[in-house]
């Protein structure tokens, strides 16, 4: 049994981070029976009725603001449901395709992430996004929210524009599922399966600015030319056919939903109904983001033209994006081929997950159901370096997009300047050689466990360039 710290390192709406402090400003006190424990990346924030209070004092005008601030005292939920209907994105099933049922809302699921769950998603662990529906007319939506869950962590992502400021505000919700109060914490069975979605004891809702300085902070993705510029929502793949999202009419995309179907079978998936799960389309978000300006996208993933391309060998259009993740000057690029798992793991956890779930397996025997990852295509997904960089191309690859000079300086984080590596006092590389060598359950490891991974001999080049 292991609690959610735990279980983020078994792999080998958000950004990748190579490490960070708390939130010096907004530390303080924290509740008892819900502080994170050791290793979770929001140890030392403020949390549940005094984090509450904080953030709705800053008086925000977005939707989940002002549904989530309504009150005196945080609203009580238990649920990711409760949580759906409280920010009007319930789904409900919708047996005979009745254009009055669920109109208020639009879904998609993606089988690959390359924000916070860059690691963690998977076909059989997709990222659900339930969204406001985008106007017909293709104008922009006064107000619209966005929320994002994958299994696997006890963490919900949110977006909404606030109008009166003319921003996006970001959030995430960090609930407790009941098994973090268990002796033994939560398994892989309680965070992989339908349990992680209801039996909340407790939840803290953070902003942007709270959770910044820390592993999970959104604005390196999200506000990529630093403070004072503009906020954006992220789409890599924003065109048919929206490679690694599930899209039934495309072969390849086809395949990674039947292996989540060989799983889940009929069961429901992040309050999204069942049968609702193949009609979803990803040209829903699509259209929300072109129709509120955002369809200019940062290093696009083509999905057509890689295709087309791949079949001739080789993309000269996904080793251009490549590139400049490698560079450190762009987020990861989506995975050149589909599906980026590997049969002869995925065969495996799927076996498993359907005997947890039917309990001819214990379920404290399951096996987190996210390690399918081909190994050859961990460099190319840049969660490991890509090989024959030297120790300071892989700080480069690793590092730089979350530190960097176009970061809000007065992050800690911003001290470690991966951009200006000659430039760095002793004292930060120092410190750096030592979080380079902590256990990999420390928030404070780096680079974090949950986004990349070094070998021995990687790790030595990084720390050899850092000691001279």
């Amino acid at each position: 049994m292991r609690s959610w710290p735990g279980l983020l390192v078994v792999l080998a709406l958000g950004a990748p981070a190579c490490g960070g402090d708390r939130a010096d400003d907004d530390g303080g006190s924290a509740d008892a029976s819900v502080a994170p424990g050791p290793g979770d990346p929001f140890e030392g924030l403020p949390t549940g009725a005094d984090q509450w209070m904080r953030l709705c004092a800053k008086g925000y005008g977005d939707m989940i603001s002002q549904q989530l601030c309504a009150g005196t005292a945080p609203p009580r939920i238990t649920s990711l449901k409760e949580l759906q209907v409280l920010l009007g994105l319930g789904v409900v099933p919708n047996p005979n395709n009745d254009p009055n049922i669920n109109k208020n809302v639009r879904v998609t699921l993606t089988g690959h992430s390359t924000g916070i769950g860059l690691r963690h998603v998977t076909p059989l662990n997709p990222r659900a996004f339930l969204m406001t529906t985008p106007l017909s007319t293709g104008g922009p939506n006064p107000q619209y929210q966005v929320m994002a869950f994958a299994r696997g962590e006890p963490v919900v992502e949110l977006v909404a524009n606030d109008p009166q400021a003319q921003t996006l505000r970001f959030f995430l919700v960090r609930f407790h599922p009941a098994c973090e109060s268990a002796p033994g914490g939560c398994s892989p069975a309680d965070l992989l399966t339908p349990s992680i979605e209801s039996g909340w004891t407790d939840y803290t809702l953070y902003d942007d600015d709270t959770i910044e300085n820390t592993t999970l902070g959104c604005l390196s993705c999200h506000q990529p030319g630093g403070p004072g510029t503009r906020k954006i929502l992220r789409m890599q793949e924003l065109a048919n056919p929206w490679a690694h999202w599930f899209y039934i009419e495309h072969a390849s995309n086809r395949a990674a939903m039947l292996d989540f179907h060989a799983a889940h079978g009929t069961e429901d998936y992040a309050g999204i109904p069942a049968p609702l799960i193949d009609p979803s389309r990803p040209i829903a978000l699509q259209r929300l983001l072109q129709n509120n300006g955002f369809g200019q996208q940062p290093n696009v993933f083509d999905s057509k033209t890689i295709e087309t391309e791949l079949m001739n060998g080789a993309s000269p259009t996904w080793a251009s994006l490549y590139g400049a993740a490698v560079a450190g000057t762009a987020i990861p690029t989506p995975y050149h081929g589909i599906p980026q798992t590997d049969p002869a793991k995925l065969l495996p956890m799927i076996q498993a997950y359907q005997q947890a779930m039917s309990g001819a397996l214990p379920r404290d025997q399951m096996p987190d159901i996210r390690d399918t990852l081909r190994d050859d295509a961990l460099a190319d997904m840049s969660i490991r370096p890509k090989p024959g960089l030297d120790g300071r191309g892989i700080m480069k690859h690793m590092c730089q997009m979350c530190h960097n000079s176009r970061l809000d300086q007065t992050l800690s984080r911003a001290r470690f300047d991966a951009e200006r590596i000659d430039q760095m006092s002793r004292e930060v590389r120092d410190e750096a050689i030592r979080r380079l060598q902590l256990p990999d359950t420390d928030r404070r490891k780096m680079p974090p466990e949950r986004f990349h991974a070094l070998s021995d001999a990687e790790r030595d080049l990084v720390i050899q360039e850092l000691s001279l």
